[in-house]
């Protein structure tokens, strides 16, 4: 098994050309491309839009309210 996944990866060619839209994906982030992908620009509905502010504000008033959104429901005390 080899240490480095890299190795086998070709050198770029000396004519190649960069995708402009591979640099508009890279944004300008500190970390590297390894760790973490660039963020990809999206289009979304507004039903899209609506429906991710539902939930992420069932989540937040669930945990301001004290409820265990984690394990569910306690049954029979456990």
């Amino acid at each position: 098994m080899q240490d480095d996944p890299y190795t086998d990866v070709p050198d770029v060619e000396e004519d190649a050309e960069v995708d402009p839209y591979w640099l508009e994906l890279r944004n300008d982030s500190t970390l590297p491309q390894i760790y973490m992908p660039p963020a990809m620009a999206g289009r979304y509905t507004p039903t899209h839009r609506i429906i991710a502010a539902a939930l992420i504000g069932v989540f937040v008033l669930g945990t301001a309210l004290g409820i265990c959104l984690t394990y569910g429901p306690q049954v029979l005390g456990w």
